[in-house]
């Protein structure tokens, strides 16, 4: 859900709980089925060969699903299902107000891979003039589209808020 009045002087970005939901539990379903397989393992229903592959193959799913598994958990359990909100002094992610006079630029970025998480979810980069990077990521919860069309209000909202009038009352 996008969401924010027309000049965008507040708004927010949602998510919908319900994504998050259904692929928390489609991750949780996979991880079963990686339990489910080391339970054939040691319940010694397997021949010679599959004792080998088996194991790699639940021990890989689950490195590969499990990170997956509580992001999603976590953003299905939050109270809110609000990625980033703003109104006409700041903008709120999370726990952190950014005054908009502090940001430079707002682009979206696509983080380096890491180790424990093989797919890399896109984030927001929310350039600072102090020459630091925040970001904001958006956990696989966006498909492309809807990635952009918020990326675009974000950075119309701050071109608004620092334009030469921003802060001064409108007429």
């Amino acid at each position: 859900m996008l969401s924010g009045t027309s000049e965008h002087q507040q708004g927010e970005i949602r998510y919908r709980r319900i994504t998050a939901i259904w692929k928390a539990a489609l991750c949780l379903l996979f991880l079963v089925l990686c339990i489910l397989l080391l339970g054939v393992i040691f319940s010694g229903q397997t021949e010679s060969v599959e004792k080998i592959y088996y194991p790699m193959a639940a021990i890989l799913g689950m490195w590969m699903v499990g990170p997956f598994f509580f992001m999603f958990l976590n953003r299905s359990i939050q109270r809110e299902a609000v990625l980033v909100s703003w109104d006409k002094h700041s903008l709120r992610a999370g726990q952190r107000d950014i005054p908009w006079n502090q940001i430079r630029k707002i682009e979206l970025a696509a983080p380096a891979r890491s180790k424990w998480q093989l797919s890399a979810s896109p984030m927001y980069a929310l350039y600072l003039k102090d020459g630091t990077r925040i970001h904001i990521h958006t956990d696989h919860l966006f498909g492309k589209k809807k990635l952009q069309a918020s990326l675009s209000i974000l950075q119309n909202s701050l071109q608004e808020h620092q334009g030469p009038d921003a802060g001064s009352p409108s007429p």
